[in-house]
């Protein structure tokens, strides 16, 4: 997944909704670029916290994928062995019987 662009996103919208709210309220021109600057400023580094945050959640659920895999396959190999030494022991208890006859 493509995380390099969630800050941008982040800082664009909040920057688009501070002019939009400047405009509105008839701020003066210097204020409002004030405003607008710390809200660039803020929202870029909220959004690369957001970006850091969902990274290390992609790479947390591809370990833990891993790992179930593993486990998974490991269950079906002890399953595997389980299931031929006792048809092992089913072939040779039916030759028992047929020997006793």
């Amino acid at each position: 997944m493509k995380t390099e662009i969630i800050p941008k996103v982040i800082t664009l919208l909040a920057g688009a909704i501070v002019s939009i709210v400047c405009i509105i309220n008839g701020v003066d021109v210097t204020r409002s670029l004030e405003f607008l600057l710390a809200t660039l400023i803020i929202f870029y580094i909220v959004g690369c916290l957001v970006k850091r945050m969902i990274q290390n959640i992609l790479i947390s659920n591809s370990v833990l994928r891993k790992k179930i895999d593993k486990q998974a396959e490991e269950d079906i190999d002890e399953e595997k062995k389980e299931d031929s030494p006792s048809e092992g022991n089913k072939e040779s208890e039916s030759d028992n019987e047929d020997q006793n006859k």
